[in-house]
């Protein structure tokens, strides 16, 4: 995602997506949202995902997808950290990476 000046954001700063054709953007005050006022094109594309922090209830971002496990969403808060995987509120530090969240394999 690239970083675009945005007037409706806190923070003026809001994510894009460089996909072609995709129309999903992220700010951290207003989480995920379809950059389009196009009304065919909000009607044929997906609702953005939406994860509300359990502790501060910010807006969370996807911070690791993995392909070959579909299932597997891993968010972050943006103003205190905390990340979510599969449900469950984890603490990180800022140093810590998505990879040390993910579940192992037995």
């Amino acid at each position: 995602m690239t970083i675009r000046e945005s007037s409706s954001s806190e923070d003026g700063v809001c994510y894009a997506c460089q996909e072609p054709d995709c129309f999903v953007s992220y700010s951290r005050s207003d989480g995920y949202f379809l950059s389009t006022q196009n009304e065919s094109i909000i009607k044929r594309c997906p609702i953005p995902p939406h994860q509300y922090c359990g502790q501060d209830r910010y807006p969370m971002y996807l911070l690791e997808v993995q392909p070959e496990q579909p299932d597997f969403r891993l968010w972050r808060c943006p103003h205190c950290n905390m990340s979510r995987l599969g449900g469950q509120l984890m603490d990180h530090d800022d140093t810590s990476t998505a990879s040390d969240a993910a579940p192992q394999r037995s």
